[in-house]
């Protein structure tokens, strides 16, 4: 039960922890004078003061044009809570008391409207300018309710006898709130002595003047024109199939329209459309509702995209309705479907799109869907055919120093995608692809297996991909072809041709392309579209590609960041794209981390890293390396040339200035990730000889290896550095990922910072100690891997001989 004894102690163990409710943000500094809060859609930074001389003042910081919501909550002190919030496309900042238990109604805060329908029991307030509390009949708090206004989407149940002995219905509604979008329902369970809390998300996109829309309780909506209503279970309405409301007759206007209304409820889309007859609501399907059956052909001309062909909706009063074309979304139309047979009927549903390609690039993002709606409103994707083939590419152009593609995506659906330009694309290389393709058919190889070897977009040679192929050629294989794929500009490639020969392949050259569509295997540290490049849209050999089956070697041990973070989920078994065979593992730990995301055990096979058994520190590696992880979320900051103010750069800072006071500034060896570190060695003019590009390099000259949540320290450990795992960022950094590392203060393999004054305590002791790592964490370590005889390349590739690849 949350009393308020347990509310204030839930916030006193929050103290100086702040929530973050709205992705659109990113808090870059906070403590008890003030907070220092980054905008991502305008790009602007604030920083607000948190004045005790204020309590319960809201104050105007910064105009924000979204919707009304609560943006973050902070707690400097047991005593004082600080929130911001948008009201009226205005960001507000307020301080108030924990305790405060009444508001003042005016414009700048919210004013919720409470129905208790059980006042004699218990009472729903509104608590403070934000908050809710359910009281009961003493006054007493039962149970509070903080993000409420937020898109956060919960059910959870507070057990409390609250003296009920006779009421309607063992559940029973017995307070409800609503604000804008946002409802809250509160049911009793007689039975079980429970409260159920239920937010509902109710936004009404679109509304018809004579159709209310209304939430009963957290499964029922209330849908009424002048004369009747009708109640909904909005839960049992079934995707794609139509229920029926009113006649026709009972809505003004309703004969001359398709749909009357859009809604969703927890960001499930509901339609109200008509029929000749009838007006019935539908979940999801818009193509149903409006009838949409295209069939259109795509052409790229110097300057334009042109879609041409038939386009039409069949529906109710759907025809010529859906003529707007858009991008990305409202905010950014392209233009109208032009129907130039308008006069003749049986030309009339043949036109076209016309839209100039400098329009299609509007912001940072790689692809932007295209969707078609009226005047003022999207109302569904664009299809280019009723049921388009998926993941098709259409067509592309450079574009600059990029390629513009237009494609299906994965559900048939049309994109424009933008990428950097590269090699393969050229008419030369699409020719020996053409080529290839044709002689792998024609003439097909020996019975024996082609394996192709080949490490990130095939422009190294050092890690295990290249260790595996080096162990396998050193048997002189006779019943498998085994070729290594590696770019003519790498520093490697002289030397490699001259010691394999014909083994060693050229990037982009015609054999490439002849022996990816006669492969049997990928053997990679990589993924396989790196054979090529990171993304490819030339479907004969993304196909190709895409099936050909994979030994995934693994560049990393996979057990620090969360694999069920948003970020990682498309190297889950659902949803992986490519035919991934088997998966090389260090421990059983590890394993557990490929379970989460859908492996098992016959998808994974257990051997070491095989680039391991060639990592040693060099004989005089006397520096201390801090490599922070990558922080995916601050991507617009850096590259919008405001990476000091992200907490990646920070967080360097914070070790470098560290590192200066205990005069060991020239031992220090900052590794930043490869997306942020030309950025990060720009903005740090003076601390650039301690900056290293190259993590390879890095991990040579590391003795002390300090990180976050960087798998690299596993690979430091191994080579002999001493490991320093520095969280003093550990909440924000979970809060971000959206989920909770697999290392932690139990099994993690190495001390723990919690502040830059215990690293540097941590540092010394390494030092002092001559780095030898304690007993207790070289057990752990050998949790995390297994294997430390260096035969681990011994391992795959006897792996790959059992299993006749090799």
């Amino acid at each position: 039960m949350n009393t308020l004894d347990t509310y204030l102690e839930t916030l006193n163990n929050e103290v100086s922890l702040i929530k973050v409710f709205d992705t659109s943000l990113e808090v870059f500094e906070y403590n008890d004078q003030y907070i220092e809060v980054f905008f991502k859609q305008d790009n602007k930074l604030i920083t607000t003061e948190l004045s005790l001389n204020n309590i319960d003042m809201p104050k105007a910081v910064h105009p924000y044009e979204t919707t009304d919501k609560l943006l973050l909550k902070y707690q400097p002190s047991p005593q004082k809570i600080f929130f911001m919030y948008v009201k009226n496309n205005m960001a507000y900042t307020v301080l108030e008391n924990v305790e405060i238990g009444n508001y003042s109604r005016s414009n700048d805060r919210f004013n919720y409207k409470i129905n208790n329908f059980y006042d004699e029991k218990v009472q729903l307030v509104q608590y403070g300018s934000s908050r809710l509390v359910l009281k009961n009949t003493d006054g007493e708090a039962i149970f509070f309710i903080e993000d409420f206004l937020t898109e956060t989407v919960n059910r959870y149940g507070i057990h409390y006898d609250a003296g009920f002995t006779t009421i309607d219905f063992r559940y029973t509604v017995i307070a409800t709130a609503n604000y804008d979008i946002y409802n809250i329902v509160i049911t009793y369970d007689l039975f079980r002595k429970e409260f159920q809390i239920q937010k509902v998300i109710l936004t009404i996109e679109r509304k018809h003047d004579e159709i209310d829309i209304n939430l009963i309780d957290n499964n029922i909506i209330e849908i009424r024109n002048k004369f009747e209503s009708t109640d909904i279970n909005f839960k049992k309405v079934i995707r794609g199939k139509k229920h029926k409301l009113f006649n026709i007759e009972a809505v003004q206007g309703a004969k001359k329209q398709n749909i009357l209304c859009i809604f969703y409820i927890n960001k499930v889309k509901y339609y109200i459309y008509t029929s000749t007859k009838y007006i019935f609501i539908m979940r999801g399907s818009p193509y149903k509702v409006t009838g949409h059956h295209p069939n259109l052909k795509v052409f790229l001309t110097k300057k334009h995209v042109i879609l041409a062909g038939r386009y039409t909706h069949y529906a109710h009063q759907a025809k010529g309705v859906y003529e707007s074309l858009y991008l990305h979304s409202n905010n950014h139309k392209l233009g109208n479907f032009v129907r130039p047979f308008k006069s003749i009927k049986f030309l009339q549903r043949f036109g076209y799109f016309k839209v100039p390609i400098e329009s299609l690039i509007i912001n940072d993002k790689i692809h932007n869907n295209l969707y078609v709606g009226d005047n003022e409103t999207i109302i569904h994707n664009l299809r280019r055919k009723h049921k388009d083939k998926k993941a098709k590419t259409l067509a592309f152009k450079k574009w600059g120093k990029q390629l513009l593609v237009l494609r299906t995506n994965l559900n048939g659906n049309l994109t424009v995608t933008l990428v950097p330009f590269s090699e393969e694309y050229t008419l030369t290389n699409r020719i020996k692809i053409n080529f290839a393709k044709f002689f792998a058919k024609i003439f097909p190889k020996s019975g024996r297996n082609t394996n192709l070897y080949f490490e990130k977009k095939s422009e190294r040679a050092d890690e295990s991909g290249f260790r595996v192929f080096e162990n396998v050629m050193s048997h002189n294989p006779r019943s498998s072809e085994n070729f290594y794929i590696i770019n003519k500009h790498s520093d490697k490639y002289v030397s490699l041709k001259e010691k394999y020969r014909d083994r060693i392949i050229k990037k982009y050259s015609f054999k490439h392309y002849l022996n990816i569509f006669r492969a049997n295997y990928f053997i990679s540290s990589e993924l396989s579209n790196h054979l090529l490049n990171d993304r490819l849209y030339i479907d004969s050999i993304r196909s190709k590609i895409m099936s050909v089956p994979l030994i995934f070697l693994q560049h990393g041990i996979m057990f620090a960041k969360p694999v069920d973070n948003p970020m990682a989920f498309g190297f889950h078994k659902g949803k992986n794209l490519y035919n991934m065979y088997k998966s090389v593992i260090s421990s059983q730990l590890e394993a557990n981390e490929f379970y989460k995301m859908g492996y098992d055990d016959r998808d994974l096979i257990l051997t070491g890293l095989a680039t391991l058994d060639y990592a040693y520190l060099d004989k005089d590696a006397d520096k201390i390396v801090y490599m922070p992880t990558y922080r995916y979320w601050e991507e617009s900051l850096v590259y919008n040339n405001n990476i000091e103010k992200t907490s990646y750069y920070k967080s360097i800072m914070k070790v470098v200035d560290s590192f200066e006071e205990r005069g060991l500034i020239d031992r220090l060896l900052i590794v930043p990730h490869n997306k942020f570190s030309q950025f990060i060695y720009e903005n740090m003019p003076k601390y650039k000889h301690i900056i290293s590009k190259n993590p390879t390099d890095a991990l040579k000259k590391g003795r002390v290896f300090i990180t976050d949540y960087s798998s690299a320290i596993y690979d430091g450990i191994f080579r002999g550095a001493y490991p320093i795992f520095y969280w003093e960022e550990k909440d924000y950094l979970i809060q971000n990922y959206k989920a909770i590392p697999p290392v932690n203060d139990r099994n993690a393999p190495g001390p723990i910072a919690y502040s830059s004054k215990e690293l540097m305590n941590l540092v010394q002791k390494a030092i002092d100690q001559n780095y030898f790592l304690e007993k207790e964490y070289q057990e752990k370590y050998l949790k995390i891997n297994e294997f430390n005889d260096r035969k681990n390349t011994e391992r795959i590739v006897n792996f790959l001989r059992d299993e006749n690849i090799v």
